[in-house]
């Protein structure tokens, strides 16, 4: 016999009566919807489409709910700030609030959807019952709404609110700040993006450098994107520092400054891009302490500088390393009319038992070796940090292919310049080919005929002449390049040669709400590491915890919502998320837009 299907009202009246749904009835639910996949609540949709009222968030009793353990991650993403600033987007109205789309979309960051086309790969119907909803909003609604929150807001603003927030409330902060660039690639061909240089591959290729800072860990505060590669000086002196000025908290005052000269105000910690002794010259001056590596390093220090230390890293293991300081001068260029700037600072360096010798530069006199030693190689926190967003977050999607001008004071280098550059460089690597076959013509032992005297002579004479004339080509040019202007206003570029950006504030955004979903995920981490056998799998684990189902139990007289985490394929994973669950109940957290205290469990429990 037939199974009998219910009826769209049949069915509702199901949650009405607080029923229990199941797999079964919510697959009929969600198939009887005449507005369109899971769209169970047409009355609501009817009125918001009428009236721009949204949508109630109202929880309901279900059994196996897909991905229920994403709703772990609620107490650690609004401790992160996700709803910290909602206020921002609230002008935004229609079916869905602005709690709706930013919950929705940081369950989809969680779950490794990283392009907004793959949510249909989710169960829409499940994923929105557990923000109290339907479902959650299909693509071309998130798209529209990622826009219209940046129309209405200042997003940038908005990391900005945040990132201080992350300052102030990091323990492990000690005003030290990793700054690293890393090149999103474009494939596209939309737009015209300048190239440059991808470490990691080892090409030049078309993209746009994002500029990360983060702490000691590796965890992020903020992001610059660029699309013009201006350097990581001058992103440091124009976009990040002022920012740092304003936000890193506990800075000492102009007084306490004043007088202790070896005071500083915070430490900046970046790679040799940054090398530049003008630029040190100006961070001395603003009290700025940094440190990375020394530059062109020539010379070795004798064995006997070197002693042993002890370095305990993060995982509480110890190493014993051999290390050496000494005062260093170094000298900028010189310019005419202008004094030599000199800059003045400890130089460590690190012997490997190879003999290999790292030099590390610092203007930080208040930390001993060890600690300068301990934050400058902690550095690859960051190059971890990128490998794993680019794997699980794809940091490097395009949002949208929406495209922004690039702003007409932009500098961006003269393609005459650049064309003189390469031709010097052809030059040079001619003149250097022909030098060494020259050296090659010489004569030979036996004796030679006087038509093989007049060839050598010959010969040599010519491949002479050759190089003169690669001189003279080589002065030539350095003379073209001497006056013509390296960096021209992006104004000032013919109009076949201007192009546009893909990088635009959709981007910024998502990147936001993948920031905010990478630190709760590491909160969530920090939880159970301890509990761990390998605690470099705990987010693994947190990963598998997300998808696993869970029972949604509803209590309205006592104002609690009840999740049941179903049991994992391990006794040890389910001891550590007893411990999990424990700890996140602690926080007595209330579901956004209810009155409802979250309360985790495990089914068995």
């Amino acid at each position: 016999m037939a199974q009998k299907r219910l009826s769209l009202p049949a069915l509702s009246s199901v949650a009405a009566r607080g029923e229990i749904s199941t797999k079964s009835s919510r697959t009929q639910l969600d198939n009887s919807s005449g507005m369109g996949k899971s769209c169970s609540n047409e009355l609501e949709r009817v009125l918001a489409s009428k009236t721009g009222i949204s949508a109630t968030t109202t929880f309901e009793n279900h059994l196996d709910l897909s991905h229920g353990g994403l709703l772990l991650s609620i107490p650690v993403l609004l401790s992160c700030g996700l709803l910290r600033y909602i206020s921002r987007f609230e002008s935004v109205t229609g079916y869905y609030t602005a709690t709706h789309v930013l919950i929705s979309l940081v369950f989809l960051v969680l779950l490794r959807i990283n392009r907004l086309e793959r949510s249909n790969s989710v169960p829409a119907g499940d994923l929105g019952r557990c923000m109290g909803l339907d479902r959650i909003p299909e693509v071309k609604t998130l798209r529209k709404r990622i826009a219209d929150f940046c129309s209405v807001t200042d997003v940038k603003q908005w990391q900005s609110q945040l990132s201080r927030d992350w300052m102030q409330l990091d323990e492990q902060l000690q005003g030290v700040l990793y700054i690293d660039g890393h090149v999103n690639l474009y494939y596209g061909k939309e737009v015209e993006m300048p190239r440059r240089f991808v470490s990691r591959m080892r090409l030049c290729m078309s993209g746009s450098t994002d500029y990360w800072v983060s702490n000691q860990m590796g965890h992020p505060f903020f992001v610059v994107p660029k699309t013009l590669n201006e350097g990581l000086v001058k992103t440091l002196t124009d976009d990040i520092i002022p920012r740092l000025n304003m936000d890193v908290p506990d800075q000492p005052s102009e007084a306490e400054l004043k007088a202790n000269k070896k005071l500083h105000r915070y430490m900046i910690v970046f790679d040799r891009e940054g090398y530049s002794i003008d630029f040190f010259y100006e961070l001395i001056c603003q009290h700025i302490a940094f440190c990375t590596y020394k530059k062109n390093v020539t010379d070795k220090w004798d064995d006997a500088d070197f002693s042993d230390y002890q370095i305990v890293n993060q995982a509480g293991d110890s190493e014993i390393v051999q290390l050496a300081e000494r005062e260093t001068v170094l000298c900028g260029k010189k310019e005419k009319d202008k004094p030599v700037k000199k800059v003045t600072v400890r130089e460590i360096r690190k012997k490997s038992a190879s003999g290999h010798q790292t030099s590390v530069i610092t203007t930080n006199y208040l930390l001993s070796i060890v600690q300068i030693c301990i934050f400058m190689f902690s550095r690859w926190c960051q190059e971890n940090f990128f490998k794993y967003m680019i794997e699980s977050f794809d940091i490097d999607s395009i949002t949208s292919y929406l495209k922004n001008s690039i702003p007409v004071t932009s500098l961006v280098v003269n393609p005459e310049y650049q064309a003189l550059d390469r031709e010097h460089k052809k030059v040079l690597s001619l003149l250097k080919k022909n030098k060494m076959k020259y050296a090659e013509i010489t004569l030979k032992d036996k004796e030679m005929s006087e038509k093989e005297m007049e060839r050598f002579v010959k010969k040599k004479t010519d491949k002479k002449t050759e190089i003169e004339d690669l001189e003279k080509e080589k002065i030539e040019i350095i003379q073209k390049k001497k006056k013509t202007k390296k960096k021209i206003p992006f104004s000032d570029l013919d109009e076949n040669q201007k192009f546009d950006t893909s990088v635009n504030e959709r981007k910024f955004f998502l990147d936001t709400i993948k920031i905010i979903a990478y630190r709760a995920e590491t909160a969530l981490c920090n939880i159970i590491k301890k509990q761990m056998a390998n605690p470099q799998e705990a987010r693994s684990l947190i990963r598998r915890l997300y998808s696993a189902d869970a029972d949604i139990e509803t209590d309205l007289i006592n104002n609690i919502l009840t999740v049941k985490i179903h049991n994992t394929n391990s006794w040890a994973d389910d001891k550590i998320l007893q411990i999990l669950c424990n700890n996140l109940n602690e926080t007595q957290t209330v579901f956004p837009d209810t009155n409802l205290t979250i309360l985790f469990k495990l089914v068995t429990s």
